[in-house]
């Protein structure tokens, strides 16, 4: 068990890793609902094997290590899409993820400030959308609405957050 400095330390690097480490179990994992799972089971691990966790080396790449394993179990014990990616692709993308996970953690950060800038409707059809995977017709159905007009505020609502995240990351210099 971890004493109380080593889980404060944990959980410091845990938030910084996880929009990341997040993401890249979304790009192994379409579902949703599967990968928040996945991500819970990561965490889990992760807390587990801590004082394995060498700190020399990124957290968020020892982080992404044990995602992958845990990505590929899940799609072996669901017998579904048996080999996702070869070795070397695998390990080139978390490679590759590693570099992005600042970049991601920061427009990850700066999206949920735009989305809270959103009106109350517009936050729940992107609730709807993204992360209830539901379609346009389905989401028309329940908040009582046209499809073609989701379709309509769902443009207008990307245009929207895209506008914002761009102009909350230019004012620093940063490359969008």
């Amino acid at each position: 068990m971890l004493d109380e400095h080593d889980q404060e330390r944990f959980m410091r690097l845990w938030t910084s890793a996880q929009p990341a480490v997040a993401n890249y179990i979304h790009a192994l994992v379409r579902n949703h609902s599967d990968a928040k799972d996945i991500l819970q089971e990561t965490a889990l691990v992760l807390f587990r094997r801590f004082p394995e966790y060498d700190n020399t080396r990124p957290f968020v790449a020892w982080a992404l290590g044990f995602a992958r394993f845990q990505a590929l179990g899940f799609h072996r014990d669901q017998g579904r899409c048996p080999v996702i990616f070869d070795e070397e692709v695998l390990d080139g993308l978390t490679r590759h993820w590693v570099q992005l996970a600042p970049k991601t953690n920061e427009r990850t950060a700066v999206l949920e400030v735009c989305m809270e800038r959103l009106a109350a409707r517009a936050r729940q059809i992107v609730t709807l959308r993204y992360f209830e995977n539901l379609n346009a017709e389905e989401i028309a159905h329940q908040l009582k609405a046209q499809g073609s007009a989701i379709r309509v505020a769902l443009q207008r609502i990307r245009t929207q957050l895209h506008d914002c995240v761009t102009q909350q990351l230019k004012p620093e210099g940063r490359p969008v």
